[in-house]
């Protein structure tokens, strides 16, 4: 186990799961120095319709971890629904909180 359930503000609390991309408390958290993760999709819904407004908003919101079941386009919906982070990379310099030093072309590329 690596965080205890806990709650925000808990001694032992680290980790704030917001499944709602568009929450604006996840930026807060980020600041406060907790680990967030978010969803940028959810049940297919995004990935049918094309819906790319939870992934952009996941992907901006400053959480370090976004979940997504469409690391690749899924070929029954024909959508061309995916999600990855801004230029391929497996990392990237925190949009809401990264150094102001912190540079992309210094993290680890997949390419």
């Amino acid at each position: 186990m690596i965080f205890t359930n806990s709650e925000p503000g808990d001694p032992d609390a680290a980790f704030v799961k917001l499944n709602d991309p568009f929450d604006s408390a996840i930026g807060a958290f980020v600041d406060a120095g907790y680990l967030v993760r978010t969803r940028s999709d959810a049940d297919t819904f995004e990935a049918r319709d094309n819906d790319t407004g939870p992934r952009d908003a996941a992907l901006a919101s400053g959480a370090q971890f976004v979940s997504t079941d469409y690391y690749q386009p899924d070929l029954d919906f024909m959508t061309g629904y995916f999600v990855e982070i801004p230029g391929g990379m497996p990392a990237r310099c925190n949009p809401v909180n990264a150094p102001s030093g912190c540079r992309a072309e210094g993290l680890e590329r997949l390419r």
